[in-house]
């Protein structure tokens, strides 16, 4: 794919901070065999909770997307040279562009923000990217009338915002363990008082993290790209500390006091739904709220031992849009974890060391890129 396989873009600037899309190109022959003139587009929003992480490629990026299920090296997507063996059975090698996106971060900042920058880099792909793409040393270029967005874990709810906001129609969403599909349950709302995130303890105080969520929003620039190499710094930790508080949803809204008001009511019902409804930052900001008929043909990935974002998120997301008419495929993996997508992932997953769980995961990532391109025109 040659020296330098993707191709960076700056989208939009914000308060002096570049925000930007890493664009994966298929070759010329890949695209040939897909039998399009142009690429369809696959927009990917990373994971980290909607509080940490960055577009780059790294070893928590679902591996279906490039080359799944035999094994290959991510290294081999960024250079040449290297005695990896080249990607196959991905999103580029059927032809696909991948585009890997910034957005904001959560603290001070918020889901209103994430969804600008959704729409703000939709339309640059729909307007601008063809002519971007001219300037360099590359005869593909993308078909704005094809695009599908996808996204893991956080990301997902990234996803799910481009799906009910997009600027214009989108052919299809692929998710995989994604949070947002219900921030209505106890899980979000209710504070905790026992450890119940994976290898954390309980968080002692709030100082490190009240000048994350307390700093103005229109004055401060936003957080786009922070590494996850330090699991134990105060914005890697944020999303712990909102779930061990149960004040996600006011992170996402912006509306200070609706996590509080929402646990008051009962889990069970429409009661919780129809108060977040009342405030518009809530109908825009939860997902869940936001659903219609129009919502593309979806796809959804999760563990059924998932212990940072449960299946019961997939399952209710799923229900809901059935019940909108919208398609919806729903895979719950047997024995997956969290990041059961990834190598990694797998291996730690209760699962991981069982031959027939890991035989049924390969073939069911092996069916998500057939799925989509059944959805591009």
């Amino acid at each position: 794919m040659g020296t330098s396989p993707w191709i960076t873009f700056k989208f939009k600037e914000v308060k002096r901070v570049n925000m930007a899309m890493d664009v994966y190109l298929p070759s010329d022959e890949q695209l040939r065999k897909s039998g399009k003139e142009r690429a369809p587009v696959l927009v990917y929003y990373h994971g980290g909770g909607l509080c940490v992480g960055d577009r780059g490629w790294n070893d928590w990026v679902g591996r279906w997307l490039f080359c799944e299920p035999r094994p290959c090296s991510i290294i081999s997507l960024h250079a040449s040279g290297s005695d990896q063996s080249e990607p196959t059975d991905g999103a580029v090698e059927a032809g696909i562009a991948v585009v890997s996106c910034d957005y904001t971060l959560l603290g001070p900042h918020t889901g209103e923000d994430i969804i600008c920058d959704v729409q703000d880099a939709l339309v640059f792909i729909r307007d601008e990217l063809n002519d971007k793409l001219e300037k360099h040393e590359t005869a593909v270029r993308v078909d704005p009338k094809n695009v599908a967005v996808s996204g893991a874990s956080g990301g997902g709810c990234v996803a799910y915002y481009a799906g009910i906001h997009s600027p214009y129609p989108l052919k299809a969403v692929i998710t995989t363990y994604a949070g947002g599909g219900d921030l209505l349950s106890d899980w979000y709302l209710q504070e905790k008082t026992e450890p119940f995130f994976p290898g954390v303890p309980l968080l002692p105080s709030s100082a490190p993290f009240s000048p994350l969520l307390d700093a103005p929003r229109h004055t401060t620039p936003p957080t786009v790209r922070t590494p996850l190499s330090d699991p134990h710094s105060p914005r890697s930790l944020l999303f712990v500390w909102l779930l061990q508080r149960g004040t996600l949803v006011d992170a996402l809204s912006g509306v200070r006091g609706a996590s509080a008001a929402l646990r008051r009511l009962p889990a069970a019902g429409q009661a919780r739904a129809r108060l977040a409804r009342e405030d518009p930052h809530g109908r825009r900001t939860l997902p869940q709220l936001g659903l219609g008929a129009a919502f593309p043909p979806t796809f959804l990935a999760h563990g059924t031992e998932d212990a940072i974002v449960h299946v019961e998120e997939s399952r209710h997301f799923c229900g809901l849009l059935r019940s909108e008419g919208v398609e919806c495929v729903l895979w719950e993996v047997e024995g997956g974890g969290h990041g059961f997508d990834t190598e990694g992932g797998w291996k730690s997953s209760p699962g991981g060391g069982d031959e027939e769980l890991t035989r049924r995961k390969d073939e069911g990532l092996a069916r998500i890129i057939p799925w989509l391109v059944e959805h591009f025109d």
